[in-house]
């Protein structure tokens, strides 16, 4: 009971505690005041043997104000004091008079003592919280010359005898009796005797002390409630009353389940059959708002919501997860923006006059908020991190049965991220990398501006020894930039154009960006070679259906070698040697590369392409969805150029790539990957001949320990189960017209995610040594 509703039984003291009138006072007045008892009456009053509670011991939601300043209550008839000093109950039926006098510590009813304010507004609290009633009733009651007399009306919940559930299909009634009965619930209830406490008061001023006990329990006994336990239903008294219940069910269908439209209704018999009808909730229409016609049957078709469907929470986020993949120019509205156009869920009873009782969903507008007057927030660790929760249902609300999509066009993106680039060739060079993306409403042409630079700093004394021009040239600012367009119409995803003056390399395939940079700055070893590119790209790139992508590139670049710089700067392995960086046929390169891509988890809308594109690694992003369902990816690439040979002369070359893999999830969190890369060539320029060897290209052997070769074939496979793995690599370089021994890696892995992950691997060969080479690493290659 709140504080307005004690308010009101006080108010309800005051109006309705008129004395009936008579001859000699026909216009007797009654007014309830506190008293000012004489310190004897008090010290009476304290020392009375009547069983008192410790303060708060049944009111933990703090609704009562501090009754410590209240005196006792009196009436006053024509200036005549008068006390209450009984207490009768009214409208019992189940319950008996002594049962809810026990339960709530009201002294008997043959007790003419005098009722103070204090335990009148205890034992109304009381009541109100038992569950067991619908309305409590206070009144005083004061007859001629008679002594007046607390009078409260008691209107019992329901009964029920009987529980019945209709209409389910997807549920059971299993999954809902618990939400019927939560309140009435064993795991809620212990011994009564349990609950009683004994009080040690000492009374200062007469240096007395006495023992009160036990108190009222705090909540009624089991067997006087509708209660299933051990899969049975037992009959009793509804607790919190049947509407209560059904709201509960209601909640749970909505808010836990997830049945968003889904209804509840109930029919109770004057006998205490109660009949629950379930309605799961289907879908009647789908209105899309904020766009024309032709773009809402777009969405409608992204939706893939159908009327007649049963309505879920996971089927409206998968829903716009999917539109806006498939739409990226449409963005749905901020919930904030919709809270006026939310709807309340009540559940409302409605009698017949022969008793029976009609329950029903009753869906009410909310209140417009005056935004203006206050604003709102909440901090706590949830919001913080917990990025998902139902954000990806935003844009929708429910009228009746119809569903409601609000969308809008997309403003522009600005995607900007940290390049923290370290390298042996460049030491710290952080910079940064940009996209602009603008989106065009109607779906026919989107443009993208995107470009990045880092700056290698002057850090360590770090230079190339007895060469200061090249110290120089290698701190040069590096540059990318370049635009493109996609044409959805057409099905082409990029059409476009870079320039670019930076270093480079073609070792993205094995590790990480983030990887190499950590490691190189960790230990010294960014298991990468890099080199100096600068020219530009030309590219086409079309996407005929979700999950494949033909595309064009024409390249033309100058390539220079780099040199490690002295001394290393790491934090560990500084006074070892400068990380050995490969050397690369320097001069004027021209070629055309074409693709063909393959991912079966890549869906339309989702961007394609990458500042730093490379003809040994896939313009698809890698989508982390393994544990859920089978997933295939791969690609092949064929190159084709002109450039500096071995003999410093211009000389035609090509190369192929493949490279496949495959998640088999077996079960939750449990999988199998798989991975096959080919790679061939003729006439190859050092910066594009094949190696193997390091993370992730044969671990467990040293980076690049098996170079110099025209083809190579690498097979891995990878066990995984919860957060441990088991991997084998197994791969062989052909190098001088022959090829190398099969060479096989085994290691073990522990994932926190499913990209991060401890690695540890061994050699299986003549080298082979105890201590294994291990790493933590944070992206995935493949």
């Amino acid at each position: 009971m709140n504080r307005l509703a004690l308010a009101l039984c006080f108010v309800s003291l005051t109006a309705l505690g008129q004395p009936a009138p008579d001859a000699g006072t026909p216009d007797a007045s009654v007014a309830l005041s506190p008293s000012t008892a004489p310190p004897e009456a008090e010290a009476a009053s304290e020392d009375s043997s009547e069983a008192t509670c410790p303060e708060g011991f049944n009111e933990d939601d703090g609704d009562l104000s501090d009754s410590t300043v209240l005196g006792a209550m009196q009436v006053e008839v024509d200036g005549r004091g008068l006390t209450p000093t009984g207490l009768e109950f009214r409208g019992l039926q189940r319950l008996t008079d002594p049962q809810v006098r026990k339960l709530v510590g009201a002294p008997p009813a043959e007790a003419s003592r005098p009722l103070t304010a204090t335990q009148v507004q205890s034992l109304l609290h009381r009541l109100a919280r038992t569950g067991l009633f619908a309305r409590v009733e206070p009144r005083v009651r004061v007859s001629d010359q008679g002594p007046a007399l607390l009078e409260v009306t008691l209107q019992e919940n329901p009964t029920l005898t009987s529980v019945e559930f209709e209409g389910l299909q997807d549920l059971r009634p299993d999954e809902l009796w618990g939400a019927l009965f939560e309140l009435s619930s064993p795991a809620s209830d212990e011994d009564d005797e349990e609950d009683e406490v004994t009080t040690l008061r000492v009374h200062k001023r007469h240096g007395s002390l006495r023992v009160v006990s036990p108190c009222p329990a705090p909540r009624p006994p089991r067997p006087w409630l509708a209660r299933r336990e051990a899969g049975a239903f037992h009959p009793g008294i509804m607790l919190g009353g049947v509407d209560a219940a059904l709201g509960r069910v209601l909640e749970a269908l909505r808010e836990d389940d997830g049945y968003l439209l889904a209804t509840v209704s109930a029919t109770l018999s004057p006998e205490g059959r109660l009949v629950v009808t379930v309605d799961e909730g289907r879908l009647e229409s789908v209105e899309v708002r904020g766009v024309d016609d032709a773009m809402a049957t777009r969405v409608r078709e992204a939706l893939s919501l159908e009327p007649g469907d049963v309505f879920l929470r996971s089927d409206a986020r998968r829903a716009m997860e999917r539109m806006e993949s498939r739409l990226p120019f449409l963005r749905a509205v901020d919930s904030e923006d919709l809270q006026d156009e939310r709807t309340n869920v009540r559940i409302v009873e409605e009698r017949e006059a022969e008793g029976t009782r009609h329950y029903v969903t009753r869906e009410e507008p909310r209140r417009k908020s005056r935004r203006h007057e206050r604003v709102e927030f909440e901090l706590g660790w949830d919001p913080m991190f917990n990025e998902e929760g139902d954000a990806a249902s935003d844009g929708l609300t429910l009228e009746g049965k119809r569903l409601i999509v609000h969308v809008r066009p997309r403003p522009p993106d600005l995607d900007v991220d940290l390049l923290p680039v370290h390298t042996q060739v460049t030491g710290f060079a952080p910079g940064l990398k940009a996209s602009l993306r603008f989106f065009d409403s109607r779906d026919r042409v989107h443009t993208t501006l995107e470009g990045g630079f880092f700056i290698p700093l002057r850090l360590g004394g770090q230079r190339i020894p007895d060469d200061p021009e090249g110290t120089s040239n290698q701190r040069h600012v590096n540059l990318l930039g370049g635009a493109k367009v996609q044409l959805p119409a057409l099905g082409i995803e990029e059409l476009g154009a870079q320039v670019h003056d930076f270093i480079d390399t073609l070792d993205r395939w094995r590790l990480g960006d983030f990887d190499s940079y950590f490691y190189s700055f960790l230990i010294n070893r960014p298991d990468r070679d890099y080199f100096r590119r600068q020219g530009f790209t030309a590219f086409a790139t079309w996407r005929w259906a979700e999950s494949w992508l033909a595309g064009v590139e024409v390249r033309g670049d100058t390539a220079s070698s780099l040199q490690s710089f002295t001394p290393p700067l790491s934090l560990f392995r500084n006074d070892d040697p400068p990380f050995p960086n490969a050397p690369v046929n320097e001069g004027r390169f021209r070629s055309a590369v074409v693709r063909l891509e393959y991912s079966a988890a890549a869906e339309r809308g989702t961007r394609v392409g990458s500042l730093f594109r490379t003809p040994e690694t896939s313009l698809f992003e890698r989508h982390e969805s393994w544990k859920r369902e089978p997933m295939l990816r791969g690609f092949v690439t064929l190159e084709v150029g002109e450039g500096p040979g071995a003999d410093g002369a211009d000389a035609r070359f090509w190369k192929l790539v493949g490279d496949v893999a495959m998640d088999l999830p077996m079960k939750w969190h449990t999988g199998l990957s798989l991975r096959l890369r080919a790679a061939t060539g003729h006439d190859l320029p050092l910066q594009k001949q094949e190696a193997l060897g390091g993370w992730t290209a044969l671990r467990g052997f040293g980076f690049k320990e098996f170079r110099g070769g025209d083809s190579s074939v690498l097979a891995s496979a990878e066990y995984r189960w919860h957060g441990l793995g088991i991997f084998a690599d197994l791969g062989s370089v052909h190098a001088a017209n022959a090829w190398s021994d099969a060479q096989l890696g085994l290691g073990g892995s522990f994932h926190f995610d499913d990209s991060v992950r401890f690695e540890a691997a061994w050699r299986i060969d003549d080298k082979a040594q105890l201590t294994p080479e291990a790493r933590l690493l944070f992206n995935r290659t493949f």
